[in-house]
């Protein structure tokens, strides 16, 4: 799948680019200002656009928010029994509670459900994993990062967020014309997203460290492969709902490898980044493993 070889060959750049010491030190904090400053509210304005979005989509939408709250109920007791670092925690929240909801998860879609529900995904994407990680997410990073939480700073920080801002703008102007050419410039600069992210994340991916990690990523890919999906498979169950199409693309985009955008607040905090380049390297193509037997399991519901 083109998709899966884009992912292998952007983690490989980043790795080479830093073996070859042509970037200065820190070079994956740059590349990940651009996601975050440029690419990431240019994917929210280019992606919302005309986007008709149905009622009965919210609580599918609402699920990666269950799946982030779910995260901090299991793993923040874990992390403590454990004895782990508030920074490792964060690393942890961030990397296993957020899911790749939209460059991995809409193909997902596309592949096994049909493109027919790729406008689903998107506001799964936008409303659920993007807004959360403008808001919950930054909390998150600045607790795990800084050791206390002034709400003041923080909402400071989300209002003057880009992302955040780039979901308001877009949905303010969702209906209004837009000519093509500012169309064409915001869908070049998201298109930017995933190369530079993964780029940014194989720069600080260092596989000769997993020795250290091996406890927290299998907690943390434990939690983003298997239980967050199978809880959300339960809830649904509990619902009744579980054999609805809205369902099934809902209880598929939990399934997703974590999340890029957050693996890259994550690294910008300097929450063991290490940790977070590991969860994005050794997650993504496991979950190739884990997608396929979830949507074989949730296509008979």
């Amino acid at each position: 799948m083109q998709e899966v070889a884009l992912i292998v060959v952007c983690l490989a750049i980043g790795v080479v680019l830093r073996w070859s010491g042509r970037l200065p030190e820190g070079a994956n904090k740059v590349l990940g200002g651009w996601v975050i400053n440029v690419a990431l509210p240019a994917a929210a304005l280019d992606s919302v656009h005309g986007l008709t979005v149905d009622r009965g989509w919210w609580l599918a939408a609402a699920t990666p928010w269950l799946g982030i709250l779910l995260a901090i109920i299991v793993l923040v007791p874990l992390c403590r029994m454990l004895g782990w670092s508030r920074q490792r925690t964060g690393a942890l929240l961030l990397g296993a509670g957020w899911g790749n909801t939209s460059f991995v998860g809409l193909p997902m879609i596309a592949a096994f459900a049909g493109a027919q529900w790729l406008g689903l995904g998107i506001v799964i994407d936008l409303f659920g994993s993007y807004l959360a990680l403008s808001t919950l997410g930054l909390i998150i990073a600045a607790v795990a990062s800084e050791g206390r939480l002034d709400w003041h700073e923080v909402a400071r920080r989300i209002v003057t967020f880009p992302p955040f801002i780039a979901i308001i703008l877009a949905l303010a102007l969702n209906d209004l014309p837009r000519p093509e050419w500012i169309s064409q410039i915001f869908h070049s600069l998201s298109a930017t997203l995933t190369p530079v992210a993964l780029a940014a994340v194989g720069y600080a991916l260092r596989l000769d460290r997993i020795g250290g990690h091996v406890a927290p990523l299998a907690v943390g890919l434990a939690f983003r492969l298997l239980v967050a999906p199978l809880a959300i498979v339960l809830l649904y169950l509990l619902l009744g709902q579980a054999g609805d199409a809205t369902a099934k693309i809902a209880m598929l985009e939990m399934a997703m490898p974590p999340m890029l955008g957050a693996s890259i607040i994550a690294l910008d905090h300097d929450l063991e980044p290490d940790l977070g380049a590991l969860l994005i390297g050794l997650g993504v193509p496991l979950s190739m493993v884990t997608i396929w037997a979830w949507w074989s399991f949730i296509a008979k519901l």
